[in-house]
This record gives structure tokens, C-alpha cells and sequence, in this order.
């Protein structure tokens, strides 16, 4: 999956989520770093989960992505995340903390935003198949994708839904439980 990437530098992977990265010294970095608040660590967490995928697959060396792995894997107990290496393209956004699981054989596209207790798997068994997501996908505040579903490009997908069916129209909404389409947005 991560062979579209092989272009980027390695400033360009590792930066190349949707979170604002202050410079080094920069006030603003200082304080966040003092007072560990939730964006310095997420976004630590977002350097360690990319540069873990840069040592794995784009320049593979084994020692520094373990030393990666352990980082990110240090970091997403303190935040409740388990996002393994190779599941997203780059533009992910993490709005916040909170439980946000992912099949470690999901697809999910580029820029997509992941807001807290979230899930993306299987439905409990081997036998079903896993989520293929499209890009620029909004998943809200406790929702579920689970199963062999497919979800089309520029999806939103409402707080607390429970996603069990493919939604193969572009730019939809998707709320309830389980998942219905409840309309699509227009482009103006």
C-alpha cells in the first residue's frame, strides 16, 4: 500500500499528516512539551506511526523500526490508540484521545479524520471480510465500521453509528445503528 509513496522524502512522510507541527524551538513547542498536553503527544504519536511505515517499507531497517514500533506503541497506551503500520495514507487527522482500534489488515484512504472510540475491524469472526475505506472519509465521535464493507470517497460517518453495509455513494452521511445513508452532500 505504501509503495505510492516512495517519492516523498523522509520530512515529507513523516510530516505529512493533517496536524500542525510547530518548529522545534518555537514557544509554543517549548510549552507543549513542558505541560504534555494532548497535541504535543498526538503529534508525537503521529511521528513515531510514520516513521515506523518509512523504516518498515519505503528504506526498511529493522532496528529503527522497532525502536519505532515500541515508541508509537508507548504513546498509544497513554492515548488509547492502536493503529498499526501500513493501514492509512497520509493526510490522517486525530481530532482527540480516546479508544481508536484499527485492523491491523483495514484499508483506509488518504486524509481521513478520526475523532475518539472508534473502531475499524472485523465482525468477530475469521470468515468476514475487512473495511476498504476511501478517502477524505469523516468518522465521528464513537462510531463503528465493521465487516467486509466498502465506503466510497468524501463519506461522513455520524457519531455513534454502527456501520455493517457498503456505502458506495460518494460524498454521503451515514448515522443510525446500523448505518444508513441519510443524504449527500452537495458541492457548491
Amino acid at each position: 500500500m505504501l509503495s505510492r509513496y516512495k517519492n516523498y522524502s523522509k520530512h515529507q512522510y513523516i510530516k505529512g499528516d493533517r496536524i500542525y507541527y510547530p518548529s522545534f524551538f518555537s514557544k509554543e513547542n517549548i510549552i507543549d512539551w513542558l505541560l504534555c498536553t494532548e497535541k504535543h503527544l498526538i503529534r508525537c504519536y503521529l511521528k513515531a506511526l510514520r516513521s515506523e511505515e518509512y523504516y518498515s517499507f519505503i528504506r526498511p531497517n529493522k532496528i529503527i523500526s522497532y525502536y519505532y514500533s515500541r515508541r508509537k506503541n508507548k504513546l498509544g497506551v497513554k492515548l488509547g490508540f492502536f493503529i498499526p503500520k501500513g493501514c492509512f495514507g497520509l493526510g490522517l487527522h486525530l481530532a482527540h484521545y480516546g479508544s481508536v482500534i484499527i485492523n491491523p489488515r483495514a484499508i483506509i484512504g488518504e486524509n481521513c479524520t478520526i475523532h475518539g472510540n472508534c473502531c475499524i475491524g472485523n465482525t468477530g469472526s475469521d470468515e468476514g471480510g475487512l473495511p476498504v475505506l476511501g478517502n477524505n472519509i469523516d468518522i465521528g465521535q464513537g462510531a463503528q465500521i465493521l465487516g467486509d464493507v466498502k465506503i466510497a470517497d468524501g463519506v461522513r460517518v455520524g457519531a455513534g453509528s454502527i456501520v455493517l453495509k457498503s456505502v458506495i455513494e460518494e460524498g454521503a452521511s451515514v448515522v443510525g445503528i446500523p448505518g444508513r445513508v441519510l443524504l449527500k452532500r452537495q458541492d457548491r
